[in-house]
């Protein structure tokens, strides 16, 4: 049932907040929370962060670097009937200063970058 949601993300229907994009975990996933409270993974972000479900059948966000869980959905029918695509992100050329880009798929494209992936835009009066 979660497959349907793979890559895209929950966006909380009161707060507007995302979570996502979401993950399964390639193998079954338990996670402790600091009080020591282990959960089982229904799904992740990719960022350390997972979704799980409660005995009463709640969809919780368990954010690793706060400790916090979030309270998403009832269910997880309402959890995936919240999952959307994300927003695609444009970024203005002018704001960016470095991008990595792994050279051998850069290789692979016929691009030519440095050794360590950095393509770093010249600073101003150089």
């Amino acid at each position: 049932m979660l497959n349907t949601v793979i890559g895209k993300v929950f966006s909380h229907p009161v707060t507007k907040v995302e979570y996502g994009q979401i993950r399964i975990p390639p193998t079954p996933t338990t996670f402790s929370t600091l009080d020591g409270t282990s959960y089982d993974a229904l799904a992740e972000d990719g960022c350390g962060n997972y979704f799980t479900k409660t005995e009463d059948g709640a969809v919780l966000f368990w954010d690793h670097e706060t400790d916090e869980l979030v309270r998403l959905a009832d269910s997880v029918s309402e959890f995936i009937s919240h999952c959307t695509d994300p927003q695609p992100v444009e970024l203005d050329p002018k704001q960016v200063k470095s991008v990595w880009i792994d050279p051998k798929f850069a290789k692979s494209l016929g691009m030519k970058v440095p050794e360590d992936g950095w393509v770093k835009k010249p600073s101003k009066g150089k």
